[in-house]
């Protein structure tokens, strides 16, 4: 251990690459931190976020191979735990769905439905939308996409997104800026294609 740590991290990804359990004990030892301190912000779980990582390097292990050195390693590992763990917060809320549903379906009293507003649109139109969202997010750059969703879908600061990606918060400013940007080009595009633009 002591001699892979001082190899480069380059050298180390190649070695593992290679079949060399000890590079990439190494580079789990560089990094595991920064997975776990991510993990934990996204799933404010201790539990979660071990299991999170737990993941994350089970899955670097066997698609170490993949990775093709155009970016830092550590960059490759966010995006692997980011996917990871938006994966485990949409099973966690479908799971809160399901014991909605068991706790509230006793036959002797009413069910408490929430008292919530339906102000959905008609089905085509509620299609349309996220055909449009998702085209709109296609081929825009994954950095710029972890960005903007944690930020404007999961409500995470400026600060925290800039603790947990290992940047500054002016470039977290920039890049949700430039996903805004990207966005409305997008949007703009497909929208003034018509409908051809929603076919796949």
């Amino acid at each position: 251990m002591d001699v892979q740590a001082n190899v480069p991290e380059r050298q180390l990804v190649s070695r593992a690459q290679a079949g060399n359990e000890e590079a990439f004990t190494e580079l789990v030892r560089r990094h595991s931190g920064q997975v776990y301190g991510l993990s934990l912000n996204m799933l404010r779980n201790r539990e979660d976020a071990e299991d999170n990582l737990q993941n994350v390097l089970v899955k670097a292990f066997h698609h170490i191979d993949r990775f093709e050195g155009n970016s830092q390693f550590s960059t490759w590992l966010v995006r692997i735990t980011i996917n990871e763990a938006l994966m485990k917060l949409r099973k966690r809320n479908s799971e809160r769905i399901s014991d909605y549903h068991d706790t509230s379906n006793s036959e002797d009293e009413p069910r408490p439905f929430p008292e919530i507003e339906d102000s959905r649109q008609d089905p085509e139109r509620q299609y349309m939308s996220k055909e449009l969202a998702r085209k709109a997010f296609h081929g825009l750059n994954p950095s710029l996409q972890d960005t903007f969703i944690l930020q404007k879908a999961e409500g995470w600061t400026n600060r925290e997104l800039a603790q947990a990606l290992g940047i500054t918060v002016s470039t977290v400013k920039s890049r949700v800026f430039r996903a805004r940007v990207r966005l409305r080009q997008q949007l703009l595009s497909l929208t003034q294609t018509g409908p051809i633009a929603l076919q796949n």
